[in-house]
């Protein structure tokens, strides 16, 4: 943490809660504005079904902008270091934590969505299969998914959030912030088993939280909003931060990328995984 903060000097002492409240601001206001999303069709029933894209378009929209936002570390690096120097990850590090807000408060929506799929509006209209867990489908088995569907969403949702706490004890704040995109010369090989297991270990956690939203709500909406969240990762590991990697270490990382997996693990490496996960080892 104290090298992430020699970093930003303007964000020194007390004036660091600034930046704590702004990304809680940024948090709420981007899940205020999925909430509206995800209730226009009950509230513009007069659009019809058109108004059943509302929720979609929500998602498209606000991770859309995240990525973007996400992106300028890497777009701006050359121009900012040539014309700020010390001072250039400052100059663009609020940004990328405006995007990552944005992006993890995207998975956790879809846990949080539950609340909204419950409003007695939703659940009478006549568009409720979009927003019924599909399991209830199955009545004569509907009590034994419904504790299934509890059990599994749980565990994947303590699952990712472990990740991320082991993430930031090994690799430090400094490595979660990247830092040292900007300061490579600064930077010590990261040579952690995790790595061979996962290319992406904390970009797998957020996929993993928001997949346990999935297990939860097991209905058409949260299926969705997954599969536009996962291929928002992979659009920007693919194309922006692998690519970076690929022209510092060359062959070497594309033969890597063949052999190890970007966000799930091998089956028969689940052990391992859990191991790192639950022991830190």
């Amino acid at each position: 943490m104290d090298k992430f903060l020699a970093k930003i000097p303007a964000f020194s002492g007390f004036k660091i809660i600034y930046l704590v409240l702004y990304v809680i601001l940024v948090v709420f206001i981007n899940i205020s504005i999925l909430r509206f999303f995800s209730l226009a069709p009950i509230i513009f029933t007069y659009l019809g079904p058109i108004s059943l894209f509302f929720p979609v378009f929500g998602i498209l929209i606000m991770e859309s902008i995240g990525l973007i936002l996400v992106y300028q570390l890497w777009a701006k690096r050359v121009r900012f270091k040539e014309k700020y120097g010390a001072l250039s990850y400052q100059r663009v590090f609020l940004a990328g934590f405006t995007g990552v807000s944005i992006i993890l408060s995207i998975g956790a929506f879809n846990i949080a969505s539950f609340l909204i799929w419950q409003d007695p509006s939703w659940t009478t209209s006549s568009f409720q299969i979009f927003v019924i867990p599909l399991t209830s489908l199955i009545s004569p088995f509907d009590l034994l998914f419904y504790l299934l569907r509890y059990v599994f969403g749980i565990f994947f949702i303590l699952l990712g959030i472990l990740m991320v706490i082991r993430a930031v004890q090994i690799f430090g704040f400094d490595y979660m912030a990247v830092v040292y995109l900007y300061f490579p010369e600064e930077s010590e090989i990261q040579n952690h088993e995790i790595y061979s297991l996962l290319r992406h270990p904390t970009y797998s956690a957020g996929i993993l939280i928001s997949l346990g939203g999935v297990l939860i709500n097991q209905n058409i909406y949260s299926i969705i909003f997954w599969v536009i969240y996962y291929v928002g990762f992979y659009i920007h590991v693919h194309f922006v931060e692998e690519k970076e990697l690929i022209q510092r270490f060359g062959d070497s990382y594309l033969d890597y990328r063949k052999k190890v997996p970007p966000f799930f693990v091998k089956p028969k490496n689940c052990f391992h995984f859990l191991k790192f996960v639950f022991t830190r080892k």
